[in-house]
């Protein structure tokens, strides 16, 4: 394994960072690339507390009980917004289900998220990428308390905001933007390690041609522990709702970083912020198209359909599907 690149993934787990979760986790044992330091938890699809639950529940079904679990941030920055008063997840954010067992909360680190991702900063300067799928608070905070933490990061990936005004948390909003607008203004602001952003538009707009149906009969046919947990969850999520395309954003972010050149057909360079003020338009993130600002973001605005669907695949564990592409880190 290389002793050059390690991983700090911040999320807020739901089904769709446990998608990106799995992949990560795979890749790291198959390609050897990488290791995977610690999962750090933030509020977002649930509160803080069942982020960290649904977290241990999905390493448990992958056996990996020795990567660290650390609790983050239970709110925004500022003020709350009310994202999550419909629950799309459940409000535990795995649709309130019962499950075979309780899980172990004393797995939990003692240490919060925001100081073990400065510590692992200071103990790998410039080897950890920041993997951000939720709000954007845990990191954030962790710029606000140390002066020199962005000075020790090596990159950082996001999956959020949107950058044509369409939104899912409000109409012109994307959820995990919205969730923490300060918080996403504090990374875009300050950060000086190279940001890519995955926006909510390319992945609701880049017709993967990935249908539930494919989804649940095909992936959800692999006999495995993970597959048969967010089989069980997402079921009872998405099959009420209607939903007849699959589109998981976070695994999409997780594939991109795994495999930039493979999975990024078009991105851009960008000055991005956060609109803070607006009636309307409270946690948009915009773009300055005039081109008067220097950039401080990279921009995914196309992603290759048929990689993306066959890195899923993989990281399913789909019989016959290899991935021989060197990693592209």
């Amino acid at each position: 394994m290389s002793g050059d690149n390690y991983v700090v993934f911040d999320c807020d787990v739901g089904t769709d960072d446990a998608w990106a979760l799995l992949m990560l986790i795979k890749a790291e044992k198959e390609l050897k690339k990488f290791k995977i330091l610690g999962v750090t938890c933030v509020f977002g699809n649930a509160d803080a507390t069942n982020v960290t639950k649904n977290t241990i529940r999905v390493l448990d079904s992958l056996d990996r009980q020795d990567i660290p679990i650390y609790k983050g941030c239970s709110g925004s920055i500022l003020r709350p917004n009310s994202v999550c008063k419909e629950h799309f997840h459940g409000k535990d954010g795995f649709g309130d289900l019962k499950h075979s067992y309780e899980v172990n909360i004393n797995r939990i680190e003692k240490t919060h998220a925001v100081n073990a991702m400065y510590e692992f900063a200071c103990k790998y300067p410039k080897k950890v990428s920041f993997i951000l799928l939720g709000p954007l608070t845990n990191f954030a905070t962790c710029i606000n308390m140390y002066d020199d933490f962005l000075d020790k990061v090596k990159d950082v990936w996001i999956m959020g905001g949107n950058i044509k005004g369409k939104g899912n948390a409000t109409h012109s909003a994307e959820f995990n933007f919205f969730s923490d607008p300060e918080a996403a203004q504090i990374v875009l602001e300050k950060a000086k390690t190279p940001i890519t952003i995955l926006p909510w538009e390319t992945c609701i707009d880049g017709d993967f041609g990935i249908t539930w149906d494919w989804r649940i009969n095909t992936l959800g046919s692999v006999k495995s522990k993970t597959i048969e947990l967010l089989n069980y969850v997402e079921k009872s999520i998405l099959e009420p709702k209607g939903f007849t395309k699959w589109i998981v954003c976070d695994a999409i972010l997780c594939a991109a970083f795994l495999y930039p050149e493979k999975l990024i057909v078009k991105g851009r360079q960008y000055h991005a912020t956060t609109e803070l003020n607006g009636k309307y338009t409270r946690g948009q993130m915009v773009l300055d198209h005039s081109r008067q600002k220097q950039s401080n973001v990279r921009i995914i605005e196309e992603i290759h359909k048929e990689n993306y669907r066959k890195i899923i695949s993989w990281a399913a564990g789909l019989p016959g599907v290899e991935i021989d592409w060197n990693c592209d880190m």
